[in-house]
């Protein structure tokens, strides 16, 4: 209750200040199709954006493109975000994941990647997650 109470305050603030600038996309012109419009079903959740995307291709983009590999290491983060916040609605409280850096983030996935290319990285954020438990 009390995020959803700081959310409002935040909003009504920054209704009072008018913005003169357009946000543009980070992944503009780096990606030869639309990951925000990707989905895949799988399991017994919906996939959206770069978590659709295979190991082989997020291996390649570590390699190749600098700016998408940063965009994929955030959608995993930003997965294990979603699943904090499930788990507090749950719980009251979920800190899986805390003080894992981009370093550490990226050689799991690398390693996960690395030996199942026909993977995607939803899948490999999924094991993550299971890797560190509670």
């Amino acid at each position: 209750m009390r995020q959803l109470s700081l959310m409002t305050l935040v909003c009504l603030a920054s209704g009072l200040a008018m913005a003169d600038f357009e946000l543009a996309d980070p992944a503009a012109g780096y990606e030869k199709h639309n990951i925000a419009t990707d989905s895949e079903h799988t399991g017994d959740f919906e996939v959206e954006g770069a978590g659709v995307k295979s190991c082989k291709d997020y291996l390649s983009d570590e390699q190749k493109n600098a700016a998408m590999h940063y965009i994929n290491l955030n959608w995993a983060k930003g997965f294990i975000t979603g699943v904090n916040y499930v788990r507090m609605e749950e719980r009251e409280s979920s800190q899986l994941g805390a003080g894992l850096d981009l370093d550490a983030l990226t050689l799991y996935l690398d390693n996960f990647c690395q030996g199942h290319q026909d993977a995607s990285l939803s899948d490999a954020s999924v094991a993550l997650v299971n890797e560190l438990g509670n």
